[in-house]
This record gives C-alpha cells, structure tokens and sequence, in this order.
C-alpha cells in the first residue's frame, strides 16, 4: 500500500444503521459525497473494516485524524462513540435526525431501505450538502 496516499482526504464515516430509515440516509449521503460531488478530496470509512482493524481503514483516520466528518442516523452517535473510543474524535458531526426536523419532514421506517422515497432523497441531498459545507468549513481553518 502506497504510503500517505490517504494524507490530507477528509474522511466520511457514515452511520451503519442498517435496521433504520437514517442509517440508510445517512449511507447514501456519504455516498454523494465521495462519489459525486468531492471525489478527488474524500474518502469514504467503512465501518466493520475500521473496527476490525482493516489497515486502509485505520490508515484513513490516522492519516486525517481532524479531517472526519461523522454522519449519524440519529443522537445515539454510534459512529462518534466508536471512533472515539479508537482514540479519534470527528472534526464535525452532522445527524440526519436532527436534519430532517430541520427541514420540517417526518420519515417513516421504510421496509425496502433499497428504495428511498422522494422525502428521503431531499434529506440525502441535504446532508451530503451539509458535509460538503463542513469540509469547506475545514478547509478554511488550516
């Protein structure tokens, strides 16, 4: 593995809510980001590899350590707490709950999480917009 080719990336760490509506929310967001919007300057955590110890994982963080950008499915903040407790706090924290009150909406559970509906979409756009605006918040820190 090429040394440092992590350094200076922010680092996504998406929620891994697998049983709820945010958990998938959150996931595509962070999708938007890496994938679509800022690919050249993200990347993207994987949660069980960075748990387990998958070293690009780890390496990610280590390298960017206040440069992660945690998005929570809700206030439980179970990407936060993990991170945490691998000795690494995120720069900033967005959640999708907190979002989707903000916008106003109500986001029932849905059962093909495959398959988000038009309210959910809205929220996706919306917190990969606010990622792409604490990154740019970063950024204009260092």
């Amino acid at each position: 593995m090429e040394k440092h080719k992590f350094l200076g990336k922010f680092v996504i760490a998406p929620c891994s809510g697998d049983g709820q509506t945010v958990g998938t929310v959150s996931r595509q967001a962070a999708y938007v980001v890496v994938d679509k919007i800022m690919p050249n300057e993200t990347l993207l955590l994987c949660l069980p590899a960075f748990v387990t110890g998958v070293e690009e994982d780890v390496k990610m963080v280590r390298e960017n350590p206040n440069r992660v950008i945690a998005i929570e499915g809700c206030d439980r903040k179970c990407m936060s707490k993990i991170l945490e407790g691998q000795g690494y706090k995120p720069a900033e924290t967005i959640i999708v709950s907190h979002t989707i009150k903000e916008m106003g909406l109500k986001i029932d559970r849905i059962k093909n999480r495959a398959r988000l509906g038009t309210k959910e979409e809205r929220v996706v756009l919306e917190v990969a917009n606010r990622a792409v605006e604490a990154i740019k918040k970063l950024k204009s820190r260092s």
